[in-house]
Order: C-alpha cells, then structure tokens, then sequence
C-alpha cells in the first residue's frame, strides 16, 4: 500500500467514524426535543457551514504562505445543491420506510459508484467485486430487524434510491471537481453552502424550531461537526486520494460503526448475525486493500493516480 493510499484509508475511516456517531445523536435530540427531521436536516448545515469556513480561515492564517485559493467556487456550489436532493430524498424516505429498509437501500450506493466508474471506462479487478459483495452482504446483516424489512412502499422505495443514486454521482463529481485541487478545505466549505442555500427555502415552507434545551443545542452542534463538517471534509480528501469506487468501498465500514455507537452510547443490544455482517464488512475492506499489484486487481486504483 502506498503512502496516497494508506492516507485515504484514513481519510475515509473518519468520515465513516464521523457519519457513524450521528444516529446516536439524532436519536437524543428525537428524546430531549420534539423536532422533525426536518428541522435537523436544515440545523445541521446553518451550524456546519459557518463552522466550516471557519477552519478554512484558520487554515489560511496558520499558513507558512499565503496561497491564492485554488477552490473550484462554481462546481463546488453546483455539487452542493445536487448534493441536497440527497438530504431530501433522505429526509422523505424516511417518513415512509423503516430506518432498517432505509439502510440496506441506501448502501447500495457503493454498488453504483463502482457500476457507473466502469461506465466511464475505469477497470475493476475481481478482488474490488469480492470485496463489494462481502460489504453488501455485510450491510444486510448489521440492520437489527432485517427479519422485518418491509419494502411495501413504491414510493419510499423509490426515494431511497435516489438518494444513493445522488451520492454515487456525487463521489463521482467530486472526484473530477477536486483532481489536482490543494484547497480542499474551502472546496467543502462551497460544497456545504450550496447545499444550505438549497434547503433555506423549506424553512418559510415548513417553519423550523429553535434548540429547547442545551443539550438539544449540543447534540446539534454535534451533529453539524462530527457527522457533517468531519465527514464531507474528510470523503473529498479520501476520494482525490484514493478514487470514487475504492473510496465508496471502504465508507460501508459506517453501519457496523453505527452499531457499534449505539451499544456504547444508548445502550442498544448488538446480536450474533450483526457482529458477523461486521466482520464481513471489515473483511471487504481488507481484500480491498491486500490486492495482488497485477495489471488486472490494481485497476481500481488507477482513479487514485
């Protein structure tokens, strides 16, 4: 594994880490206040960009030299908005379906990623389709009551869909947008505006709450840190570094670390079919990274450069 290689990995862990402990959050602030997803969906990018641009002055400030940023404004902002169909399609999904349906149609964004970088041309080796089938696989297993999945709703089924179809093309988008691009961080910080800019509308539409209590605020602080500005900071470095598809791969580790947060944090029951759907994802991401260099499994790391 090369060094741009192994500092993806890493990359794409925190934004999974971060993404992960954002249920958890979600679900205090669902017990402490009486807000719609709605209103967190929108609180958690009005708290996220300011917080975003922030570290992007920071960063210019704790510069050896001054460097004219190199953010790609228009694309990036473009990329933002699409990326909050996303959040709607999200936000509908789950008023319809199961949040344990929700997760096994939305993980099969990495199946599209991978499915659409061949359509562009990229080759895939057997070892990426290996490790593709064992995090699908594994997905299924961590979701609590797979026994009770309900895909009875067209419509719901329809939105979650299309909402990992949004985030495939955004992996994709992103990588293009940020090839060669060093300012990464105010890269984000556009990204996250366009995709404020595109859900302040729905406030005069369906009104937003106001935090209730301190702890609400915490968790929203937290919400807009750890599970928005860490992870979309953190996915556009891992997919310059390491490629859409391998970068989409190895993002399936957020449902066990999900999991995992939740028995830490709320005190939820982990059973015996979630710890083996854990196992094979961690597994995926293995063989995804112990691939013999041949001609034919180093293909997939051709978008890393």
């Amino acid at each position: 594994m090369t060094r741009k290689e192994r500092e993806g990995l890493i990359w794409v862990l925190l934004a999974a880490a971060g993404f992960s402990v954002m249920p958890a959050m979600v679900k205090i602030t669902y017990l402490h206040s009486t807000f719609a997803p709605m209103d967190i969906a929108v609180w958690r990018f009005i708290l996220a960009v300011p917080i975003m641009w922030a570290i992007v002055v920071f960063n210019r400030r704790s510069a050896t030299a001054v460097r004219p940023s190199d953010a790609p404004v228009k694309q990036t902002l473009l990329i933002g908005i699409f990326l909050s169909a996303a959040v709607l399609a999200a936000f509908f999904a789950l008023e319809r379906l199961p949040a344990s349906t929700y997760i096994v149609l939305f993980y099969t964004y990495p199946a599209m990623v991978v499915l659409l970088s061949v359509a562009l041309g990229e080759r895939i080796g057997y070892r990426a389709w290996l490790a593709l089938a064992m995090a699908l696989c594994g997905v299924i297993l961590t979701v609590p009551d797979i026994g009770g999945v309900n895909v009875g709703d067209p419509l719901g089924v329809l939105l979650v869909l299309g909402n990992a179809a949004v985030v495939a093309v955004y992996y994709l988008l992103s990588k293009q947008a940020l090839n060669g691009v060093t300012d990464l961080s105010a890269s984000s910080a556009w990204m996250m505006l366009g995709t404020l800019l595109a859900v302040l509308p729905l406030i005069p539409l369906r009104g937003l709450q106001l935090p209730q209590s301190s702890l609400t605020m915490l968790m929203l602080v937290g919400i807009a840190t750890l599970g928005t500005v860490l992870p979309v900071f953190a996915i556009n470095i891992a997919i310059q570094r390491i490629g859409a598809a391998r970068a989409s791969l190895i993002s399936t580790v957020e449902p066990p670390l999900s999991m995992v947060m939740s028995m830490a944090i709320l005190g939820e029951a982990i059973f015996a079919l979630q710890w083996l759907g854990a196992a094979l994802i961690i597994g995926s991401v293995i063989v995804l990274q112990l691939r013999p260099r041949n001609q034919i499994d180093v293909s997939i790391a051709h978008e890393a450069g």
